[in-house]
């Protein structure tokens, strides 16, 4: 069985990752990459290399397919990496922000060779989750770096690129998925999903959150795409046009990530990876 905790895309390559290791996902199936992390938990492609999070390396990356890897540099933080989110624009700003177990947010501005902990205005230093806005349109000024952060407490929002962070008006709740929306700038709308007390919705460009009624329970996993919103609960996939009424997807089942990809939804499972579609038909195990 094979558990898929994280799936990334760059140059049409799709990558899991999971405590088994790390996976290019093929038209036949998982092949495997030797990676370095003993305990591994993320991935993260952009377009010159493919990182990892987990321990004992925190992060590591690759320039050559996984075939040679070498450890970031981090600033005084051994906790272990459990989320990584590249900036929309990283091949600019070379950012990549990591979340950890304990150890808060790490920042990198040379696409992962080196990283320091960025962790003003935070409560909690356990990091879940962590989601870019869009870049803000060319005529907008100031001109935002938005980016979200899930703890154990509550939802962070950082205007600057996560140099710094500001908790948002939320319940305080576990919370471990996090989405924006693709008109974020002229919507407003988040998607916040708990462990155990259900989905929140923000229209005010994640300042505030409040429940979502039609979803009470866990959320494993969120994503928008650009015609509206999946999610994961402990069962099942559901999908919705507006984040606020939701149906169950046709024959889907509980996914622990999802990700949008070009004009594809791909989730990973606790046995592989399937493409999100009329069915779910598993593609890779």
């Amino acid at each position: 069985m094979t558990i898929i905790l994280s799936l990334s895309q760059a140059n049409n390559t799709l990558w899991a990752a999971g405590p088994d290791g790390l996976y290019i996902v093929t038209g036949s199936g998982l092949q495997q990459v030797p990676q370095p992390q003993e305990n591994l938990y993320c991935c993260c492609a952009i377009h010159d290399r493919i990182l990892v999070g987990g321990l004992p390396h925190g992060v590591a990356f690759s320039m050559q397919q996984g075939e040679n890897w070498q450890a970031g540099w981090i600033d005084s933080v051994d906790a272990p990496v459990i989320t990584l989110a590249a900036d929309p624009l990283v091949e600019q700003s070379g950012v990549i922000l990591a979340g950890t177990d304990g150890g808060g947010v790490l920042r990198s501005t040379n696409r992962g060779n080196h990283w320091y902990a960025r962790n003003f205005g935070l409560r909690s230093f356990n990091v879940l989750a962590l989601a870019w806005a869009p870049p803000a349109p060319a005529e907008a000024w100031p001109r935002w770096q938005t980016v979200f952060a899930c703890t154990e407490e509550g939802i962070y929002h950082s205007p600057n690129g996560g140099r710094g962070w500001k908790r948002v008006e939320c319940p305080e709740a576990v919370y471990q998925a996090i989405a924006v929306a693709p008109d974020f700038h002229m919507s407003g709308v988040v998607l916040a999903g708990s462990e155990s007390s259900g989905l929140f919705r923000s229209v005010d460009g994640g300042h505030s959150f409040s429940p979502v009624p039609e979803i009470a329970g866990q959320v494993n996993a969120l994503v928008a795409t650009p015609t509206g919103w999946l999610l994961s609960d402990e069962n099942q996939v559901w999908q919705s046009s507006d984040g606020q009424q939701w149906q169950p997807l046709a024959e889907s089942r509980s996914a622990l990530t999802l990700l949008a990809a070009g004009d594809a939804v791909w989730a990973g499972h606790e046995d592989g990876v399937a493409r999100v579609d009329a069915g779910a038909v598993p593609v890779a195990a």
